[in-house]
């Protein structure tokens, strides 16, 4: 064997061995990272901090290591938060569970998707959750329009009844006027009969007046 040769062989030997030990070095990294957010992410559920938890089991979940247990942990971390959100009427907490463990999958990726399945369910669960989102939102917009018609109605009714207790104020002001002209005599004398009109006008100026304070 040449020199020459033997000069390759050593260096594709040296290099082979630089290559496992990054390698080693990056899957050791990789698995101690894992297992520190994973631990984390326990801890900020025990708290209630659940955006903490979902933030440090996504951090777990995408240190992979082929068969680490804290990538396992991580995904299923995501999941009990998601549903445990929706079951609980948080949506967007839930929709931010799928978004972290899309992420996850996404940033995992080399060569190949280690988890698609993990991706497709992120996915699915993410369309389904926006849907019902914009269908409640719709929802909401269409009640606020009934509510604000119902309230013009109801202002145009109130506008309806404000101008009868003008009315009804000037008819029973005008009777008294009336009656106060007609009914006085000389010496300071009522004359009942004459006022008649103007105590008939009051009287029904004082009903409008009534009616339209009881209905408005």
């Amino acid at each position: 064997m040449s020199v020459a040769v033997r000069r390759a062989l050593s260096l594709v030997v040296w290099a082979a061995a630089a290559l496992v030990l990054f390698g080693a070095v990056a899957t050791l990294r990789a698995h101690l990272d894992g297992q520190r957010e994973i631990a984390a992410s326990d801890a900020a559920f025990d708290a209630d901090d659940l955006r903490g938890a979902i933030e440090h089991a996504r951090r777990a979940a995408s240190s992979f290591v082929p068969g680490a247990p804290h990538v396992e942990q991580g995904y299923a971390r995501l999941v009990a938060v998601a549903r445990g959100a929706e079951a609980t009427g948080r949506p967007d907490l839930a929709m931010l569970a799928y978004q972290a463990q899309r992420a996850a999958v996404l940033e995992s990726a080399s060569v190949v998707l280690p988890f698609p399945a993990r991706l497709e369910e992120a996915n699915r669960n993410l369309a389904r959750l926006a849907a019902a989102k914009t269908a409640a939102e719709g929802e909401h917009a269409e009640t606020a329009r009934r509510l604000f018609k119902e309230a013009q109605a109801e202002s145009g009714a109130r506008v309806g009844w404000g101008a009868l207790l003008a009315v009804g104020l000037f008819v029973a002001a005008a009777g008294l006027a009336g009656f106060a002209t007609r009914s006085l005599g000389a010496g300071g004398r009522i004359d009942w009969w004459r006022g008649r009109w103007g105590v008939l006008a009051f009287w029904v100026g004082a009903a409008i007046w009534a009616a339209a304070a009881f209905h408005g």
